[in-house]
């Protein structure tokens, strides 16, 4: 039997297609992934790839780690069928252009801190992805202008480059786009031209504001950890926005909502954060949740929420509190339980 821990296969010594891709099945989705060189025998390698044929996108081979060492990218040549692979979390690599030699690669995920090679998205076939995720390496100097080509791209994950960013206004279908440790000297105003984008996170980096970013398609912002951050601005430059989650913001003491016309809103651990002008022009408001802020939360408790608002969650630091004021809200039909977020 697999031993399978979240989701993930770790360092397998025997590997069965048929069970492989019944897991999938089962589960939706499966990591194989190798931490040493000495886990992939060509025995293991040759039944992941047979693997990868049965099961497509759903199987992701993962390598990572390699702690001491480097992951030489020669052994991709046993896996032709990967569709869905993962190079991360390493030191180094050898043989990097044989990730785009892989002849049904859909999905890849890289991360490697010491590889400087600022061209490395020329060497992979950015035509066929529809999923990208670039980790930080120690320069963050990868060229992004070749996403350009990205004709499939639907999500991307980019965290620390920004070189060539404007490049990405040629991608015809991304929906969803994370910045990570984004700095502030880098401006936001290219996510105007990324017409189809309809969610974006913001995680760590720094800025003290986010003036210059608008986008007529935005449908979801994610803020998270954004070092000091201290204005959300106007949000009528994101006429669209119907969520908003605001996450680990100290210097936020408020967000001006009455620009906004939100569905979903929720603010987690924003100590400081006191004030929500706007808040009672908020009729479309369906979900609203606090936690940690400094926000009157007896007055939210109490306050006449509009008739389409099925969600309403507060957190204070007193466990007897929260469990009056949910009792409360659910008498009065306010505890629907909350959408996942983006």
């Amino acid at each position: 039997m697999l031993k399978i821990d979240s989701g993930r296969l770790h360092d397998p010594k025997i590997l069965s297609p048929v069970e492989i891709a019944k897991e999938c099945e089962t589960r939706g989705r499966l990591i194989v992934q190798f931490s040493k060189p000495e886990a992939y025998t060509p025995a293991i390698l040759a039944s992941l790839n047979e693997a990868c044929g049965l099961v497509k996108d759903r199987l992701q081979v993962r390598f990572f780690g390699h702690y001491g060492g480097r992951f030489d990218a020669m052994t991709l040549r046993h896996l032709p069928e990967t569709r869905n692979l993962a190079v991360d979390c390493l030191t180094a690599i050898d043989n990097e252009e044989e990730i785009g030699r892989l002849p049904n690669l859909r999905l890849l995920d890289f991360g490697v801190f010491e590889l400087d090679r600022p061209d490395f998205l020329r060497t992979i076939e950015l035509r066929r992805l529809a999923q990208l995720s670039l980790g930080e390496n120690r320069k963050r100097n990868f060229d992004l202008s070749p996403l350009a080509d990205c004709e499939l791209l639907d999500g991307l994950f980019i965290h620390g480059h920004s070189k060539g960013i404007g490049g990405l206004e040629g991608v015809p279908r991304l929906r969803t786009l994370t910045l990570s440790g984004y700095a502030k000297k880098h401006a936001l105003n290219f996510v105007k031209d990324l017409s189809t984008l309809k969610d974006l996170k913001l995680i760590l980096g720094g800025r003290a504001d986010i003036d210059d970013l608008s986008s007529k398609s935005l449908e979801n912002l994610h803020i998270i950890r954004v070092q000091g951050l201290a204005t959300t601005g106007d949000l009528s430059r994101l006429p669209v926005l119907s969520s908003l989650r605001i996450e680990d913001q100290i210097q936020l003491k408020q967000v001006d909502l009455n620009g906004a016309s939100l569905k979903r809103l929720a603010l987690i651990n924003c100590k400081n954060l006191a004030e929500l002008p706007g808040l009672d022009k908020q009729d479309h408001l369906r979900e609203f949740s606090v936690f940690r802020v400094a926000l009157d939360l007896d007055g939210l408790r109490d306050r006449e929420w509009p008739s389409a608002t099925r969600s309403v969650r507060l957190f204070s630091g007193k466990n007897k509190w929260n469990e009056d004021a949910a009792a409360q809200l659910a008498a009065r039909n306010l505890n629907e339980k909350g959408d996942l977020w983006p």
